[in-house]
């Protein structure tokens, strides 16, 4: 059960805020605000988490760390979605352009979005530097390293975009991607990440049972591993658009304007 538990919250919670995000980004453009409003609040109590949780070596500490950890990221990819927080050029690649100028471009669409993260993992580094509960920290760092490589490996080119997840105002992206089979980075992607999940299991399977360091270490191993697996989806034929079925609904019931329409509108 100590192991069941924590694996089976980390696969839960990742795959609801997941869904949540995917719902939401579905329905009208008008929505979005309040959107932000309500992960504003939860990033909120997230902060409080992270914050009591802090100095608590016990497993309910590296729940609540991990929750608070997943809940703060994720304010940040509703405000970049979303089209609060982006970067100075949030337009679509011109043409022709290609290698250097092209990555330059691409980060300058989200730059303000990755100066925000980096912030808040320096602020969590700082806050919890001689604190006994780091779960929080690094589970931050898992999904803010893990989306850069998600990031990186669509620039170099991927086989499955899943464009078809993406709000409308943000359609001018694909202009920065390559489908191809498979990239130079993928390969070590994968290694590396599944490298430290193996070292991960190691480590909480040394640990005591039923101890904070075996709970938080699970956690963490699972959240990286469904991370991987993400970036599978992106090269592997798989149905994994069965998985996101309930966030692409709002899709279904929604009226929304043509992706063509906001090409270019700097959201």
């Amino acid at each position: 059960m100590d192991v069941l538990l924590p694996l089976g919250f980390a696969i839960v919670v990742w795959w609801l805020s997941t869904v949540v995000i995917i719902y939401r980004a579905g329905l009208p453009r008008e929505t979005f605000g309040r959107t932000l409003g309500a992960a504003t609040v939860a990033a909120m109590v997230g902060c409080w988490l992270l914050y009591v949780s802090a100095g608590d070596a016990t497993p309910l500490g590296a729940y609540m760390a991990f929750t608070g950890a997943v809940t703060l990221f994720g304010w940040h990819e509703v405000a970049y979605l979303f089209g609060f927080v982006s970067g100075p050029r949030p337009l679509p690649c011109p043409t022709p352009c290609s290698g250097w100028s092209r990555f330059v471009m691409g980060v300058k669409t989200c730059l303000y979005h990755e100066l925000a993260v980096v912030s808040t993992v320096a602020i969590l580094a700082v806050m919890t530097l001689n604190s006994p509960n780091k779960v929080g920290l690094w589970t931050l760092v898992i999904l803010w390293l893990m989306r850069w490589s998600a990031k990186l490996n669509i620039f170099l080119g991927v086989r499955n975009l899943h464009a078809e997840f993406w709000p409308p105002h943000l359609a001018y992206l694909k202009s920065y991607t390559r489908e191809r089979p498979m990239n130079g980075l993928f390969p070590l992607s994968i290694v590396l990440s599944s490298t430290v999940i193996a070292l991960l299991a190691v480590v909480a399977f040394d640990s005591p049972a039923s101890s904070a360091e075996r709970t938080g270490t699970i956690l963490m191993a699972t959240l990286l591993a469904l991370a991987t697996l993400e970036h599978w989806f992106l090269i592997l034929k798989l149905p994994d658009e069965l998985l996101w079925q309930p966030g692409m609904r709002s899709r279904l019931s929604s009226p929304r304007r043509p992706a063509s329409a906001d090409l270019g509108s700097g959201a």
